[in-house]
């Protein structure tokens, strides 16, 4: 048995105090300077939050994420901010990156918006990361030739950034990837799509020496099977409220799991001793001998929800981690 943690897998939501202080700089009642200590002083609360609940990998929020997309398309060079889009089928938009020219990456995009100086020394970082293909996917592409060409260069790029983070002391990057899995209109990814998507991301590895996970959420993970098996990566993420469990079974996975147990698009407080029994029937399933790493998470980012839920959640998926541990006997 390897280890069992847990963490978040994207952007919390704002703390009241903070929304109050966007809104007032927005009508030009805040200075940028009270803006700025309202962001640290809310990213110092998620820091906090997450440690208080038990949570055995930490971000500092990602408060001053906008959306996934909007850090890259403001900070890379050939890349401009376009036009609002839905997020997927959720109530919230983002800001389509459109692609004008060879896009470039001269400086790290995760430092400038990060507040490490509030990330605890005695517990592993985590950065999270528009995967190849979902990045692809959702921007307006008006330069490459091929989709083929687009993801292998923003993978580049997002190699040089996963470098970077290393250096910064992060231990985990979580690459997320929506797209790959949402299909609404029931067509899949193809078998070639797959295999670029898997080329994509051993360029995006390659030489790097932090874990890393491909979390996948918005749709049903089984779906893009057993191919995900074959991607270069220390661990696969799979949102438990998308997913057909049947099609599941019988894979086995010889990687990490990250476990989408919690629903982070319903205010519900989950019980944690049926998340255990659920993920104890998941865990039999996908490994047919020794057990690899496991990480309870959310099946998505936990914006969705207001903060006070959001903090129970976090406390529901240490209590869940904590559970396995003594059953597994870590």
């Amino acid at each position: 048995m390897k280890m069992i943690g847990c963490y978040l897998t994207g952007i919390l939501p704002r703390p009241e105090k903070l929304v109050e202080a966007t809104r007032a700089y927005d009508r030009g009642r805040l200075d940028e300077a009270k803006l700025e200590k309202a962001f640290r002083d809310a990213s110092l609360k998620a820091v906090n939050a997450q440690l208080s609940a038990g949570l055995s990998v930490v971000t500092d929020g990602m408060l001053r994420w906008q959306d996934l997309l909007r850090p890259f398309s403001e900070n890379l060079d050939g890349v401009k901010t376009g036009s609002l889009a839905r997020w997927f089928n959720n109530n919230t938009f983002f800001r389509k990156p459109v692609i004008i020219g060879d896009i470039e990456r001269k400086r790290s995009i995760v430092k400038s918006m990060t507040f490490t100086s509030f990330l605890p020394r005695n517990v592993p970082w985590k950065a999270v990361l528009p995967a190849p293909y979902t990045f692809v996917q959702l921007s307006e592409n008006q330069f490459y030739k091929t989709k083929e060409e687009f993801m292998f260069r923003y993978a580049e790029i997002l190699r040089e950034e996963i470098k970077d983070l290393a250096e910064m002391g992060f231990e985990y990057v979580q690459l997320s990837d929506p797209s790959l899995v949402h299909h609404p209109n029931a067509v899949s990814v193809s078998k070639e799509e797959l295999d670029t998507t898997r080329k994509a991301l051993e360029i995006a590895v390659k030489g790097i020496r932090i874990k890393t996970c491909l979390h996948t959420f918005f749709g049903d993970f089984s779906q893009i099977l057993p191919d995900a098996l074959d991607f270069p990566v220390d661990q696969l993420g799979i949102d438990l409220y998308e997913t057909n469990f049947k099609k599941l079974k019988g894979q086995n996975l010889e990687k990490g799991v990250a476990l989408g147990l919690v629903d982070a698009r319903s205010s519900l407080i989950e019980n944690p001793d049926e998340l255990v029994k659920v993920s104890r029937e998941i865990l039999n399933s996908v490994y047919s001998s020794k057990i690899g790493d496991v990480f309870v998470c959310p099946n998505c980012d936990l914006e969705f929800l207001p903060w006070k839920i959001a903090e129970k959640k976090m406390r529901v998926i240490g209590s869940v981690a904590n559970l396995l541990r003594e059953e597994f006997h870590e």
